[in-house]
């Protein structure tokens, strides 16, 4: 009986010892940026790309979605990122002829972890 309890004490410190490393390995996302637009001039309606882009600790599965200023949010999307970083794309087409627009998007990333990128604001100027 002796025995049974001892070795039932060491599986439990090998099982503590062992599962903050396994936690830690889980992947992260870490950033997001958008790079695009920052003003258009011309004629209307245009069609506007959103580039993100989604660095991770390690290789992940990432779910996210677009949001937009005048609350639009786009379906939920999932990419897989092998190495530290991957961007994502989408299109907004806005404006009418003669007038001018200001609005922004930005990326929310759901899963592994959530994280909300900053705004890509954009001007257009419609002729």
């Amino acid at each position: 009986m002796k025995i049974s309890n001892t070795f039932m004490v060491i599986m439990i410190l090998l099982v503590c010892l062992f599962f903050p490393a396994a936690e830690a390995q889980q992947s992260t996302v870490t950033k997001v940026l958008i790079a695009k637009p920052k003003t258009y001039p011309g004629p209307c309606p245009v069609t506007i790309e959103f580039v993100g882009t989604i660095f991770v600790s390690r290789a992940a599965r990432v779910e996210y979605r677009w949001e937009r200023c005048d609350g639009g949010m786009g379906p939920r999307e999932s990419v897989d990122i092998r190495s530290a970083a991957k961007s994502v794309t989408t299109t907004w087409r806005v404006g009418a002829p003669r007038k001018s627009f200001s609005g922004w998007e930005r990326l929310r990333v759901l899963s592994p972890n959530g994280i909300i990128s900053n705004a890509a604001a954009v001007q257009i100027k419609c002729t």
